[in-house]
């Protein structure tokens, strides 16, 4: 038995679903499947049974979950423990972002990592808010910057601070619309966001108060191309206001009204690694600079 064959016997358990599983792996289904019949046949015990909804477990198959997930614990709790004798925190800690790294104070975080623990180094990846919780379980980040709190009970979350949001618009278009309220901004064209972004939910909110539909010229996904689009004209846009002030002059963009709804910046980690010692330091540099 490997331990490899438990992680994918918890992950499938959890997710219910094969091809779900082999995602977070970040492996194929086949190779999923076949580590299971693997597990399966050498405990002579069938672990799941296939129904129309996915993977179910089968009562055998409940009780070896429970003791697979204190196997896996243990694990982690025997990998900290062994940090804790080094005595200093090293490696690579990688931490997803969901936006720019000025609004996320990216400077100040690294400089309480270099001060703190300089024997540990920091790799950032992009990572929007709606892909931090299944990066988390494939394990590709360490922690993750995100604007909305999942409704996962694998996942521990920290609050770190609100943040404002702004309307932005090209600067060619300030004598049309400078000082319109937002039942003048629906008959203008808009680059949205997409369903699943935090900023469309805010915006949707607002129109609907108001019983307004806006223009949705195009709906993109990435902050960077609302910046692109906004600036070359195709619409209005919505972007965190710090970002939106730093980028006005280079951009050629004006801030049209800054919303009395914001968002919540949430810091995201595995449950279970939360109090691993080079993720607890993470956490620590990171609320230290957003203090």
């Amino acid at each position: 038995m490997e331990l490899y064959q438990l992680v994918s016997f918890v992950v499938i358990a959890d997710e219910g679903n094969m091809t779900r599983a082999a995602e977070l792996l970040n492996t194929s289904q086949p190779a999923v499947s076949a580590q299971i019949r693997a597990l399966e046949d050498e405990l002579e015990i069938r672990l799941f049974r296939r129904t129309h909804k996915g993977m179910e477990l089968t009562p055998e198959g409940e009780r070896l979950k429970a003791r697979a997930d204190t196997i896996l614990q243990d694990v982690d709790a025997f990998r900290n423990e062994a940090e804790q004798l080094r005595g200093t925190e090293h490696g690579t800690i990688v931490l997803g972002v969901n936006t720019d790294a000025h609004l996320l104070r990216l400077k100040a975080i690294y400089s309480q990592l270099a001060q703190r623990h300089p024997e540990m180094s920091l790799v950032v990846k992009e990572t929007m808010s709606w892909d931090v919780v299944d990066a988390l379980h494939a394990k590709t980040i360490d922690l993750g910057f995100s604007y909305t709190v999942p409704d996962d009970s694998r996942i521990a979350t920290h609050s770190l601070g609100e943040i404002d949001l702004a309307v932005v618009a090209p600067e060619a278009w300030r004598d049309r619309i400078e000082g319109a309220g937002l039942k003048e901004l629906a008959t203008m064209p808009w680059v949205w966001t997409s369903d699943h972004c935090p900023m469309s939910l805010v915006l949707s909110s607002l129109f609907d108060e108001i019983g307004e539909t806006p223009i949705k010229a195009v709906v993109v996904d990435q902050e960077s191309a609302i910046l692109r689009l906004v600036a070359d004209e195709v619409g209005l846009g919505i972007m965190p206001a710090l970002k939106a002030e730093t980028v006005a002059d280079s951009h050629g963009l004006f801030t049209v009204m800054t919303l009395e709804k914001k968002l919540v910046l949430h810091l995201l980690m595995l449950m279970r690694r939360a109090e691993e010692r080079r993720v607890r330091s993470m956490i620590d540099c990171i609320e230290q600079a957003w203090q």
